[in-house]
């Protein structure tokens, strides 16, 4: 069965040459989306795009992703990474955010804030892959 939406819903795949796991890149900020995904790949990771939070959390359920990535996705970003936490409980989460208020139920282990302006040095050492 041919599903209407399954274009829209389907992350855009940025494959790196050798994947050392995979992360999901969930940014309003087309430049920021960019040096995101570079970044990943230079670390050795696969990367795919959702181009909003419900699609993020679609495939989320459908995916194991080891980093999410998200930023300006229309929604609070307390509010977006709690439901991602819920829906990806494994994962490394981490927001690209200044507007920031833990909300209840997320812990400072379940969510690394990035607050901008973040440069390409500080954003590769917080994106590094834990071991």
């Amino acid at each position: 069965m041919e599903r209407p939406d399954a274009a829209h819903d389907a992350p855009r795949s940025r494959r790196g040459m050798s994947a050392q796991g995979s992360a999901l890149v969930c940014l309003s900020d087309t430049r920021a989306e960019l040096a995101t995904v570079l970044i990943l790949q230079e670390l050795g990771m696969s990367v795919d795009l959702a181009s909003d939070v419900e699609s993020a959390i679609n495939w989320v359920t459908r995916a194991r992703y080891h980093l999410l990535v998200l930023g300006g996705t229309g929604i609070p970003a307390a509010q977006a990474a709690l439901r991602l936490r819920r829906a990806a409980p494994a994962a490394r989460i981490v927001v690209l955010t200044d507007d920031w208020e833990p909300p209840e139920g997320l812990t400072p282990a379940d969510v690394e804030v990035l607050r901008p302006p973040v440069d390409v040095n500080a954003m590769m050492r917080s994106l590094w892959p834990d071991p």
